[in-house]
């Protein structure tokens, strides 16, 4: 199996044709190099001129671009390299849109292909979800290249990937399985980027977020105990985001408990009848008083009286690295269901808009006054 390492400069960031530069290297498959070239294109639109000063600057003058040939011309060069390789880049999605934006823009022929991105990669080596840059990550391992030349930055991410991939004592393939690392797709236009679901970097259970995020994957996978006649049957508990955030594991623990005598749980104080609290100055507490100023029928609850009906709790101990992995599987393909779903009710309005007759002008009003108007229906609910 081949490598393709492709990297993209743009004239100005933006779409309708920007693409300057297609810089490759192909690299066999112990990734080393095999070809590399820097494909250079007249592009479709004015420069952004900030692009050859100090902050950004391209490999190339002005005149070199201009003086190269338009996408059309090297349409075909480039597709050819696309036809049984594996496809990486550096924060690849960005190339892979320009690469799109030019073929749709001269109305090109699209075609598909999957690849990797060695950013994400790299963030899973050093275990920080973060976006780093090419010049970070190649300084890791010693490796020089001129930054904004494309063939160079593909080089570059390919050294960095073998630096990975050395750095681990991997195989691309087995990295890839043991991280569950999923390729992004193109297809006709419609791409999705590559993406984990695996959970690489430490749980900072000091973070507020993460224990929400723990808290309301256990809640989902709990199942109430339906016998009429216990402890908290009918019940909805809210605990005050003290109790409920300090210690995550003895909360879940507690709620355990709860679901065993009939009860459920619910951080919000308008979907629960019983709210427990330890102090009477925090937001949720105050929450909950003018809630029930309002209306609302809440039973206010001392923790110390909920602990005494909630007897003795489990001491379970959770693999939340686990429950993590699952919650971002579950909500990719929630995602990706609503996609789908959309995208299929975009196409049958569309269809049905083709469909459509003529419509005929309506018909002329009667003159005739009626003694009493129609009654207006209240769709109030």
């Amino acid at each position: 199996m081949k490598y393709l390492c492709f990297d993209i400069e743009s004239c100005d960031g933006g779409k309708n044709g920007s693409l300057c530069s297609f810089g490759y290297c192909l690299a066999d498959e112990n990734l080393e190099i095999i070809e590399q070239e820097d494909i250079i294109v007249n592009p479709n639109k004015p420069f952004n001129k900030r692009l050859f000063g100090t902050v950004i600057k391209l490999a190339y003058t002005e005149q070199v671009f201009r003086s190269a040939p338009r996408f059309p011309l090297v349409y075909n060069r480039i597709r050819g390299l696309f036809d049984d390789v594996t496809v990486i880049g550096f924060s690849i999605i960005n190339d892979v849109n320009y690469l799109a934006d030019s073929v749709r823009t001269y109305k090109l022929q699209p075609f598909d292909y999957d690849f990797y991105d060695v950013q994400l990669m790299y963030g899973i080596y050093k275990k920080e979800s973060r976006n780093f840059s090419l010049a970070s990550a190649a300084a890791e391992f010693d490796i020089e290249f001129l930054e904004h030349r494309s063939m160079d930055d593909a080089v570059a991410t390919l050294k960095v990937l073998k630096g990975v991939l050395a750095a681990t004592g991997l195989t691309f393939e087995q990295f890839i399985e043991r991280y569950g690392v999923m390729p992004g797709t193109i297809r006709k236009f419609t791409i999705r980027n590559c993406y984990t679901d695996m959970v690489y970097t430490g749980i900072d259970y000091n973070n507020a977020k993460t224990k929400k995020r723990l808290l309301n994957e256990f809640v989902l996978s709990c199942k109430r105990e339906k016998t009429n006649g216990l402890a908290f049957s009918h019940k909805v508990v809210c605990f005050d985001e003290d109790i409920e955030l300090d210690d995550i594991t003895l909360t879940r623990n507690r709620i355990d408990k709860l679901y065993k005598l009939g009860g459920r749980y619910s951080s919000g104080v308008e979907c629960s009848n019983v709210f427990v609290y330890d102090k009477t100055d925090s937001p949720r507490y105050n929450y909950a008083v003018n809630a029930k100023n309002s209306g609302h029928r809440l039973l206010f609850m001392h923790l110390s009286a909920f602990l005494k009906v909630l007897g003795d709790v489990p001491n379970n101990i959770y693999d939340d690295a686990a429950i993590l992995y699952a919650g971002n599987k579950r909500r990719r393909k929630n995602r990706e269901h609503a996609a789908k779903l959309n995208f299929f009710k975009q196409r049958a309005a569309q269809g049905q808009g083709a469909q459509q007759p003529p419509q005929t002008p309506p018909a002329p009003k009667s003159k005739k006054r009626h003694g009493k108007r129609g009654k207006k229906l209240d769709d109030t609910r």
